[in-house]
């Protein structure tokens, strides 16, 4: 209703204005005379108003919104009353036979557009400076004085409600003291201090879609007013076939600050063992399960099974991928994957061609209360998934371990290695494709450091970290997913891959960064403790042994997944042992499982002095 009267207001007004500028004509024209000359031409104030009319909703005049008038509005408001004026001179002439001075008709078109255009400029004026006192006019800094900074400093100047563009800065010293789109670049990235003070900013705006993890970390830690709100464009990897713009502006996330470069995908060998094959994925409503799924989605499989035993998960997949994929043949499958007669039944009627092993306890401290729980979920539900997989005859398996295997200090890194010796296991008298593939932590997955440390900053702190110096890897849950996808077109039966991870990062660093993307400042506004390593943790995670270290690490044929050269499988021994285990879950020995557990990986060193 709000929209149709302000439509209407506005024909109105248009045609109040093109009947004065008509009016305002003839005085000019006949002087002293305009009267009686006002009351002989009254009749064509009637046709002008109405082709004027008639042209501006041909045009769709009205269709604009006027508080954000530009120059293409200002051309189509010209155009319609040069159209409308041209028909009434032709119409009065022609047909009516009504004739008058050349004069008033110039006069007419040109009073016309001042008056219809000047009254929309005076309405885009007034809503640019009303309201001083309710809203103040955010006041943006760039960084980045390339082509993202140039786009979004001409948005910015075409609409005045985004805030007032200040200037750039730029660490190249060519561009320092340049103008770009009539804003100066006032220094490097070393002096954004004193420009945001000097400036008053109240938004720096980080415009460099190639910029790396660590430059957005000097950035972010140069700003010393907690005020001061930080956002960026996306990067490189975001912006494919896509154009930056204000609308892709966002909040500087934690991924942005890690050392990540782009991940290149071969589409085409991918494309190859997933589409039209029905797929099953394990764990698939967990976190990297569920991205997974939302991956696979994109190669056109045949079919979709996603089991998990956790309901509410389960629930909130299914919405999320049906949203957007409606059309995909999609299986739910609530069902603990341990339960082996269950299993049986779900791989007789579905019979799926690849399956992606996402399923496992993956809490370090937890499971060294509950040792039982990893032997079980971890190792013996692996080899159960396995031999169904080999008997029904499954393409291709792709397990999904962990860094925490490797030299491992807890029951579930010792639990994921022995997982990784079942695959290797199954590969050499298999015909299905079985590999594993190894990746760190995953940011903001459920239950990991990310989350933890913004529930924490949002209750006021303190912040928990168990010690001063220790490192993680970490990956993006979208870059995991993707590169673990790509394993497993790589077809190397038996092979544990291991994705690049870039740099160990300082979990201390880590929590600092948020404090500050949170607007807040370390150590005042939140308080961040030390409370030692936690049971089955270590100060930093590996993802090669030292003997696998040792040797020449093959070529997979993709510039981000590498290959371990594992130690060869004792396939008698290892059937023994896992039965071992087995019994041992059954029985609750956690003591006996550990000792286990060291007896079939010797570089297991249990971290478990802090249990009670």
């Amino acid at each position: 209703m709000k929209k149709y009267f302000r439509i209407i207001l506005w024909i109105c007004t248009d045609l109040f204005f093109i009947n004065i500028a008509l009016t305002l004509s003839i005085i000019l024209r006949f002087g002293n005379g305009w009267k009686e000359n006002f009351y002989q031409y009254r009749v064509v104030f009637l046709y002008l108003s109405f082709l004027y009319l008639i042209f501006a909703l041909i045009f769709k005049l009205y269709n604009r919104i006027w508080r954000y008038i530009c120059i293409s509005d200002l051309f189509l408001i010209t155009g319609t009353i040069t159209a409308a004026v041209v028909s009434w001179i032709l119409y009065c002439n022609i047909v009516k036979g009504i004739y008058f001075p050349w004069t008033v008709k110039a006069l007419t078109w040109f009073i016309s557009l001042a008056f219809i255009s000047g009254s929309k400029l005076v309405w885009r004026l007034y809503w640019e400076r009303r309201d001083p006192f309710k809203r103040k006019e955010e006041r943006i800094l760039i960084v980045g004085a390339g082509d993202a900074g140039n786009v979004i400093c001409r948005e910015i100047g075409k609409r005045k409600d985004l805030g007032q563009m200040i200037g750039f800065i730029d660490d190249d010293v060519n561009k320092i003291g340049s103008v770009i789109q009539n804003k100066k670049v006032l220094g490097s990235v070393d002096k954004i201090n004193e420009i945001i003070s000097w400036g008053k900013i109240d938004t720096v705006i980080i415009a460099i879609p190639s910029i790396t993890g660590s430059e957005i970390r000097r950035i972010i830690n140069k700003i010393e007013n907690k005020d001061v709100k930080i956002k960026t464009v996306p990067g490189v990897y975001e912006l494919i076939n896509e154009k930056v713009s204000v609308s892709r502006i966002r909040n500087v996330e934690v991924k942005d600050l890690l050392n990540r470069d782009t991940v290149n995908l071969n589409i085409d060998g991918i494309s190859g063992y997933l589409k039209g094959k029905r797929i099953m994925v394990t764990g698939g409503a967990g976190s990297i399960g569920e991205e997974i799924c939302m991956q696979v989605c994109r190669f056109f499989p045949g079919e979709l099974m996603i089991l998990d035993h956790n309901e509410n998960a389960l629930f909130y997949t299914e919405k999320k991928i049906r949203r957007k994929y409606g059309d995909l043949k999609l299986k739910m499958m609530m069902v603990d994957i341990r339960n082996k007669e269950k299993m049986e039944k779900i791989f007789d009627g579905f019979r799926p061609e690849v399956i992606f092993h996402a399923a496992a306890h993956k809490h370090v401290p937890m499971m060294e209360y509950h040792p039982d729980e990893a032997v079980s979920n971890n190792i013996i539900a692996t080899k159960t998934l396995v031999e169904l997989a080999d008997k029904w005859g499954v393409i291709d398996l792709v397990m999904i371990s962990t860094d925490k295997a490797i030299n491992p200090t807890s029951v579930m890194g010792a639990s994921k290695q022995i997982a990784e010796m079942i695959i290797k296991m199954y590969a050499k008298k298999s015909k299905t494709n079985f590999v594993a593939v190894r990746f760190g932590n995953v940011l903001e997955s459920n239950g990991s450091v990310i989350p933890t440390f913004k529930k924490q900053i949002a209750e006021g702190g303190p912040i928990t970290i168990t010690e001063k110096e220790i490192r993680r890897y970490f990956m993006t849950v979208s870059e995991a997913s993707q590169l673990v996808i790509q394993a497993g077109g790589l077809g190397m039966k038996g092979t544990v891959f291991v994705l690049d991870m870039g740099e160990l990062v300082k979990i201390l660093e880590l929590a600092e960064n948020l404090i500050r993307l949170s607007g807040l400042i370390p150590d005042e506004d939140i308080k961040i403790e030390f409370i030692g390593l936690r049971p089955g943790e270590k100060m930093f995670e590996e993802l090669l042994t030292e003997k696998e270290r040792s040797r020449v690490l093959g070529d997979s044929g993709h510039e981000k997944i590498f290959i371990a050269e594992t130690e060869e499988v004792n396939d008698e021994k290892l059937e023994n042992d896992i039965r071992e285990l087995g019994e041992l879950a059954r029985e609750m020995d956690s003591e006996g499982i550990v000792k286990k557990l060291q007896e079939i990986v010797p570089s297991y060193k249990p971290n478990r002095g802090m249990l009670k």
